[in-house]
């Protein structure tokens, strides 16, 4: 999904920047965990050991930059816990949100080889720890391993897919459709009746949804009357099933009535 949220995003992550003394120093990484990047699940033990070389865990606080964009990629980063949004600016300075990343996924692109650059930004969402591999090494291992390649194929494949999914939405759906689907993928398993508490706050979700901040304000309360209540960043949900069942329904006009249908037909045929 590609959103232009223009000074939006810049202001989101420039607040943030007032504050601490710098981030906490790199912690080494081992095969454990890199198999927590679902990227890593399938790949050999012996290339996990060698890609685990150099491998390091990093604590980044609010607005901190994994990478910037036309950077050369130096690093292959996955996001072990928080949030990570991906930015590109334009060549008028405006920047646009890309997606969000969470846990396990691959932060940017894989590298195939060490010219590469970064086409897009990426900033910390809030606390996050990113596991930090050399892209060196991982174009190098890229050519030696199979699993390693079959691997970054079908990530890709998924990636391909998440965004037609995300495309689709943008267009087929309203934000009140978008909004639901977003919060019933927030809601625990298992459970009909629940409260959870949003990610991040309601402008980057605007952002994400690709919405106005005052539509999303609109859709939120709109799905009042379907048990969604919010406080915040706190939402509780009266009944999942009912929200599901609801999300087609949801932003459509009103069903007229037989009399108004035959008065509007008739001005049309006129």
């Amino acid at each position: 999904m590609t959103v232009d949220t223009g000074p939006a995003v810049r202001s989101y992550g420039s607040a943030s920047q007032k504050r601490r003394a710098g981030p906490c120093a790199p912690q080494p990484a081992g095969p454990g965990e890199l198999r927590r990047a679902p990227l890593f699940a399938g790949v050999d033990e012996a290339t996990l050991s060698r890609l685990s070389a150099d491998a390091r865990i990093e604590s980044l606080q609010d607005g901190d930059s994994l990478f910037h964009q036309g950077a050369v990629v130096t690093d292959l980063a996955f996001v072990l816990s928080g949030y990570v949004k991906l930015l590109r600016r334009s060549s008028s300075g405006r920047q646009t949100l890309i997606g969000i990343r969470s846990d396990g996924e691959m932060i940017g692109e894989a590298p195939t080889d060490a010219d590469e650059i970064h086409t897009l930004s990426a900033e910390a969402v809030g606390a996050t720890r990113a596991l930090k591999l050399p892209a060196a090494r991982f174009a190098r291992l890229l050519q030696e391993s199979p699993s390693l390649c079959a691997a970054v194929m079908q990530d890709s494949k998924e990636s391909i897919a998440r965004l037609i999914g995300e495309i689709e939405s943008l267009k087929s759906q309203n934000a009140d459709q978008r909004l639901a689907h977003f919060l019933l993928g927030l809601c625990p398993p298992g459970e009909d009746r629940c409260r959870f508490r949003l990610p991040y706050d309601k402008r980057l979700i605007a952002a994400r949804l690709g919405v106005k901040q005052e539509t999303l304000s609109r859709a939120f309360a709109k799905l009042r009357a379907h048990g969604v209540r919010t406080e915040t960043r706190n939402v509780h949900v009266e009944s999942v099933l009912h929200l599901a069942n609801q999300c087609d329904r949801l932003g459509r006009p009103p069903r007229l009535s037989l009399g108004r249908r035959k008065i509007e037909k008739q001005c049309d045929a006129a």
